[in-house]
């Protein structure tokens, strides 16, 4: 054993991650829910099979990274063909370049994961949660938890990236990666609560495009208050 510990975004995190901005791009949009999470499930391999081939394992690596693109194609193009109109078309288009952009920052093919490119997913499937909003392809209970989910994609991101860079991809730390989804998934979905409280409480007619604005201020309120 030569103490060499390979500083890579860890994997049970990392899949949660994956999950929730899966989750919450179906619910900004159900018809492309089953494209969505097939999409993901064809990234992770393909990237996986990248990795295996790079690092020498080129038989396995080529096959995962085949069979991967495959799927991803097929998922992402089930997801887009489900689209019904133009602001469907929009709201498939960010969401599918936000799991690409988060499944390549915590998933690298090289080096410790990208905060960037991860941040930069999240902001994608923001945008196709506010166009949910704004389009009113979405009701005001799933915008709020689609928000809440991708608050907690964006988290479990920056946790994986984390604990990849202190402890190693070889720790055995889904136990403690675990209690950490467990609570940002607690908050968010006092969050949620909440803002079904507020909403029916004081604006009932509250119309769809107010409520996307209200998401991205929680969305930047949460960026702000993170360490």
């Amino acid at each position: 054993m030569n103490g060499e510990i390979t500083r890579r975004p860890a994997r049970f995190s990392a899949a949660l991650s994956l999950f929730a901005v899966a989750l919450s791009v179906s619910l900004v949009n159900t018809g492309a829910s089953t494209g969505t999470f097939v999409a993901v499930v064809g990234l992770v391999l393909a990237i996986e099979g990248a990795h295996r081939f790079r690092t020498g394992q080129r038989l396995l690596g080529a096959a995962g990274l085949l069979v991967g693109v495959l799927v991803a194609t097929g998922g992402a193009g089930l997801a887009v063909s489900s689209a019904t109109g133009q602001s469907q078309l929009i709201e498939s288009g960010l969401g599918l370049f936000g799991l690409l952009c988060l499944g390549l920052g915590v998933l690298p093919l090289r080096g410790a994961g990208s905060r960037g490119l991860s941040k930069l997913g999240c902001a994608s499937v923001l945008l196709a949660v506010v166009a949910g909003g704004l389009f009113q392809t979405a009701d005001a209970v799933a915008l709020l938890v689609a928000c809440a989910a991708l608050v907690v994609s964006w988290d479990a991101a920056e946790n994986s990236i984390a604990v990849g860079e202190q402890l190693g991809r070889e720790a055995k730390t889904w136990t403690v990666e675990m209690a950490h989804f467990g609570g940002t998934a607690l908050v968010g979905g006092v969050a949620v609560g909440t803002g079904l409280v507020v909403r029916d409480l004081g604006t009932p007619g509250l119309p769809l495009h107010a409520i996307a604005f209200m998401l991205v201020a929680l969305v930047f309120l949460t960026l702000a208050l993170h360490d």
